[in-house]
């Protein structure tokens, strides 16, 4: 076939993969990629069709080939790389091809495979465009080096990419079949095999354990195999990510991990798993598993991470974490965290825990192991030693003392012995930061909003009313901050409407920072009135603190304290809107005591805030001359 110069840049790769697929070098999946990158270039997804649009230069006077040629080209392609499209719609600008129906799960069949490979660039590219929306479209150069405005194609090249892995996702939700191999009791944990299928060949499969503890799900194998069932995993609603492990690759899950996985024959083939352990574990034991199975995952998303929900319900607390798997991970769900605006420290924080592992070479073992235990340290309380492995287990606390120890021995990092961080960094969403969420869920953030009825969802499904009752007491400070009850008129002297109080929000402030809560003569609470007025919103604020008082008293010296703000108001609209708020108001510098603080504690949003700043008041001292 012949291929014109002018136009071989359009042509020439997919000519070559037509070219590598006849010479057995392109895969079914690669074949099926090479089609799907076209579409997300040029072309319409819609929920039961893809169509590739295809253009041509018809706009030239004399164009040597038109969108017609460039169709047949495409549809000889499709076929030779073995896809067959359901029908052409010429048009009078661009042809489309379109998969539907049969074709089309033949398309989305041959894309099962390829979904580690459609993940990898998809969540690469979701948190290209955080860094985008989170800087309200200034440039990103500093992170990326690139000067690129994110507008509304990018937002449609992201949206057909989602929407393609969506529809493999639900084609292999709608066709796998799930299958579980015979309980096997002959080793030490009870385990059996649970096998993944389409169209009766097996794609993936998966160990599950019980380690007399917990459930415990493992495969270790070629890379390959191992991304392909950690794609069929987050398929089915679950969370797997796939990691080293000397020379090998292995998913792991645990419990909550497990039944977080929500395929009817998964959780079938897992309930079987259960019931054959009925008479190795015990009656309460085996309850619980069955409940949370039903129950479903404890998990909900928010900033891509997948934080896992708990209550615990002794003290009735809830707990909100993510166990990142690495530092990467750890720093990308930072950064989307603040890309949305939480702090960390306040609404959220960040711990490492577990230890090191230091790995011995085989030579320089024996003198490793002399040198510990001429050091002081004691097995078992600062270290473990696996001698199988020639390695020794150390938490962060002591690993410095260990270190210290083996080069005191004249043992050489990097050549007598290695060490490798082995433990794991959780991020907590603090009570701040839950309701931070609510109050982004109240202004219209939609992920802010599924994340708080998702995690209401987990607590009443896991934990019951309870629970749920908590978390409603954790949020009701955010759900009634930031509106007054049916917005407050303000009038002038005349009784002219001149502005609308439609906000009320506080904060308190240590050290002129916003914290979570404080107490004492440097915690100050800061109140912020929200106001409309010609057409535009405003803010009033006022601080109010502890003033020191002394009075002598015979020979005693009294001091105490007395609430007081200090705010200055600018012009004849600010003094209606403090006035209507506290009753008292001036241009100017006005001072606001005790019963201007009472009337801002009757509106609903800022009395709970005034109790609590109050109950921190400092106490009263007395000195004798």
């Amino acid at each position: 076939m012949l291929f014109l110069p002018k136009y071989f840049h359009v042509l020439s790769p997919l000519a070559y993969a037509v070219e590598t697929h006849r010479r057995g070098e392109l895969s079914r999946e690669e074949a099926a990629l090479a089609v799907i990158f076209a579409v997300l270039y040029d072309g319409v997804v819609l929920r039961d069709d893809i169509g590739l649009v295809v253009g041509g230069p018809e706009k030239e006077k004399s164009p040597i080939m038109t969108r017609d040629h460039f169709t047949v080209f495409w549809l000889w392609a499709l076929r030779e790389l073995g896809l067959k499209p359901s029908a052409v719609y010429p048009g009078r600008n661009a042809h489309r091809i379109v998969f539907r129906g049969a074709e089309l799960n033949e398309l989305l069949k041959a894309l099962v495979p390829a979904l580690p490979r459609l993940y990898e660039p998809r969540d690469a590219l979701s948190e290209f465009a955080d860094a985008f929306r989170a800087i309200s479209g200034e440039v990103v150069r500093a992170k990326y080096g690139v000067d690129w405005a994110y507008d509304v194609r990018e937002e449609s090249f992201f949206k057909k990419f989602n929407e393609i892995i969506t529809m493999v996702e639900n084609y292999l939700r709608r066709n796998i079949v799930v299958e579980r191999d015979p309980l096997d009791t002959s080793r030490s944990y009870p385990k059996t095999v649970i096998r993944f299928k389409i169209d009766g060949q097996e794609v993936a499969h998966i160990n599950v354990y019980w380690t007399g503890s917990e459930l415990q799900a493992q495969f270790i194998g070629s890379r390959e195999n191992a991304d392909r069932l950690a794609s069929i995993i987050k398929a089915l609603g679950g969370v797997a990510e796939v990691k080293p492990l000397e020379g090998k690759w292995v998913v792991q899950l645990t419990t909550d991990g497990i039944i977080a996985i929500r395929h009817d024959g998964w959780l079938n083939a897992l309930k079987g798993f259960v019931e054959g352990l009925k008479g190795l574990i015990s009656e309460d034991r085996y309850k619980q598993l069955v409940k949370d199975i039903e129950a479903g995952p404890n998990t909900v998303k928010f900033a891509g991470a997948e934080f896992s929900v708990y209550y615990e319900t002794g003290v009735k607390r809830i707990k909100v974490k993510y166990q990142p798997s690495s530092e990467a991970s750890k720093n990308a769900a930072i950064n989307a965290l603040k890309a949305r605006g939480l702090e960390e420290g306040r609404h959220f924080t960040v711990t490492e825990q577990g230890g090191y592992e230091i790995r011995i070479a085989d030579e320089s073992y024996t003198k490793a192991v002399e040198a510990l235990a001429r050091s002081g340290l004691r097995e078992g309380e600062h270290f473990t030693i696996d001698d199988g492995k020639r390695v020794i287990s150390v938490k962060k606390d002591h690993k410095d003392a260990v270190i210290n120890a083996l080069k005191t021995a004249r043992l050489k990092e990097g050549r007598d012995f290695t060490v490798k961080w082995s433990g794991h960094y959780v991020i907590h969403i603090t009570y701040d930061g839950l309701r931070e969420i609510q109050c982004m869920a109240l202004g219209g953030n939609v992920e802010a909003e599924r994340f708080i009825r998702k995690l209401k969802d987990v607590l009443e499904r896991r934990y019951g009313q309870d629970a749920v009752n908590k978390l409603n007491d954790v949020l009701k400070p955010a759900r009634e901050e930031g509106t007054v009850d049916s917005s407050l008129p303000v009038y002038d002297d005349r009784g002219n409407l001149i502005a609308r109080v439609v906000g009320l929000k506080y904060e308190f402030v240590k050290g002129n920072q916003p914290v979570g809560q404080c107490a004492g003569e440097d915690c100050r609470l800061r109140i912020i009135a929200e106001y409309e007025a010609g057409g535009e919103r405003r803010q009033l604020k006022m601080e109010w603190y502890w003033a020191r008082k002394r009075e002598e008293r015979g020979k005693t010296t009294v001091t105490y304290y007395y609430e007081i703000a200090r705010p200055t108001v600018r012009d004849d609209v600010e003094v209606a809107v403090l006035k209507a708020l506290t009753g008292k108001a001036r241009k100017g510098r006005v001072a606001l005591l005790a019963d201007q603080l009472d009337a801002l504690r009757r509106f609903k949003p800022l009395k709970d805030a005034i109790d609590q700043w109050r109950e921190g008041r400092p106490q009263r001292q007395e000195q004798n001359h």
